[in-house]
């Protein structure tokens, strides 16, 4: 989970923001992962562009899918925002997020955006949105996986209990 905050350390000594490399690095990532990479593939290996069999159903079960990524989006936003919201940031010990939807899956934000693009492709069933699905999982597993080192040298057993309840990605029932 990727969490933006504004920090003292993002203005300069002149009272500007520092830069904003950044959010253009994020933008092209975005770009190459979502539009370049997909599309060049489908070029290349003469893939159909419109996958036809999926329409009409799609558009419904698309647009579910949609609304239940945002839903848990914000689910994950929101369950960070009671522990670090702005103005209770440096009242609040600073802790590992465990409780609301972090019960159920330690990357929620993640899982709701790879159900939300997943929808997409369902609503406009291209091909490269296809592969672009499968390339944002990608990127959202490494990028899970290093974050997780980074829990763990912080809260160290606590992160490993906390590990092994709750899955990395898709909530499974517990019995």
């Amino acid at each position: 989970m990727i969490v933006i905050r504004k920090d003292k350390d993002d203005i300069g000594k002149d009272g500007k923001k520092t830069s904003f490399l950044p959010l253009l690095f994020t933008v092209i990532i975005f770009l190459l992962l979502f539009l370049v990479i997909p599309i060049g593939l489908v070029l290349l290996l003469h893939l159909p562009w419109y996958l036809l069999f999926i329409y009409p159903l799609g558009i419904v079960i698309g647009a579910i899918l949609i609304i239940v990524g945002v839903v848990i989006i914000y689910l994950g936003i929101k369950g960070l925002r009671l522990r670090y919201s702005r103005d209770s940031y440096d009242k609040i010990k600073e802790g590992l997020v465990t409780t609301g939807i972090y019960a159920y899956t330690r990357n929620p934000m993640y899982f709701g955006a790879i159900i939300m693009i997943l929808g997409w492709f369902l609503v406009f069933p291209f091909t490269f949105i296809l592969i672009s699905t499968f390339l944002f999982l990608v990127l959202f597993y490494i990028t899970a996986r290093s974050e997780e080192k980074q829990l763990q040298e912080k809260y160290g057993r606590k992160f490993l209990e906390y590990k092994r309840k709750v899955p990395l990605f898709i909530p499974y029932p517990k019995f």
